[in-house]
This record gives C-alpha cells, sequence and structure tokens, in this order.
C-alpha cells in the first residue's frame, strides 16, 4: 500500500529527529544503510544524503568526521 505524503513527511522528521541514534546504529552497531532505513520506514537514498550532511563516512570504514569550520 502507498502511503501519503503526510505519512512520509512524518516518517522523515522522525528520522531527522533521531540523528544520534541512527548515526550510533550505523558506526556503534553495524547496520546496514537498507536495516535503518527500513526501521524508520524511509528510502535508504535519504540516509545516504544525510549522512553526507552529518559528516558520516560510509563505507568500510565507518566513522563521523567532526564538521568544517567555516
Amino acid at each position: 500500500m502507498r502511503r501519503t505524503a503526510k505519512e512520509v513527511a512524518k516518517a522523515k522528521a522522525k528520522a531527522r529527529a533521531d540523528k544520534d541514534e541512527i548515526i550510533k546504529m550505523y558506526v556503534q552497531r553495524q547496520w546496514s544503510i537498507h536495516e535503518i532505513a527500513g526501521a524508520y520506514a524511509i528510502h535508504h537514498t535519504w540516509l545516504i544524503a544525510w549522512f553526507r550532511e552529518w559528516g558520516v563516512t560510509t563505507g568500510s570504514q565507518r566513522s563521523v568526521k567532526a564538521p568544517a569550520q567555516r
């Protein structure tokens, strides 16, 4: 069953609010991007975009980079 735009927006907002938990799931607990996306009912491409924004490195060397000074 397809979700409404409102339902999708609500799921995305919840996931963004849980930023620290999502990073912990990925870096420390070694969950895959697809597992996290499934847990939050969002598309995995949103996670990839947010990881770039948040400074999370993906691949075999999972880590969080310090934010760049502007």
